[in-house]
């Protein structure tokens, strides 16, 4: 069995803070939540998510499978899984993309070592 563990992280402006969710405990618990996938435009999530994968593998991802989104403490939605699934949607000219939108109260949890103080401080820099 791995150990691996698949995380996505924002940081602050100046480095010194991140915020790290723990996607392999997130997908996991996701299996026997009541979350249903929700479409999300394509062209909106490009957007405010930048691509620095590896296109040719992302075209050999299935578009089919949701990503995850977070709505942040602050209202703004940020794809924390689904990358490789996003660029493909684009490349595509696909108009929507299946999404698990996740509130806060659901994802606060899966944050490593959660501190409100530096998550409220890397979420304000990371909107800046």
């Amino acid at each position: 069995m791995s150990s691996f563990e698949q995380k996505y992280c924002i940081g602050s402006k100046d480095g010194k803070h991140k915020v790290f969710w723990n996607i392999t405990a997130l997908l996991k618990d996701l299996q026997n939540a009541a979350f249903m996938a929700d479409n999300r435009n394509v062209a909106d999530l490009i957007t405010h998510n930048d691509f620095y994968g590896d296109p040719e593998y992302a075209m050999k991802t299935d578009v089919k499978c949701p990503c995850i989104v977070v709505v942040l403490s602050d209202g703004f939605e940020k794809l924390i899984d689904g990358n490789h699934r996003l660029f493909k949607a684009s490349q595509l000219k696909l108009q929507i993309i299946p999404c698990y939108v996740l509130p806060f109260d659901y994802h606060k949890k899966f944050i490593v070592d959660y501190d409100s103080d530096i998550y409220e401080k890397v979420i304000a820099d990371f909107r800046g």
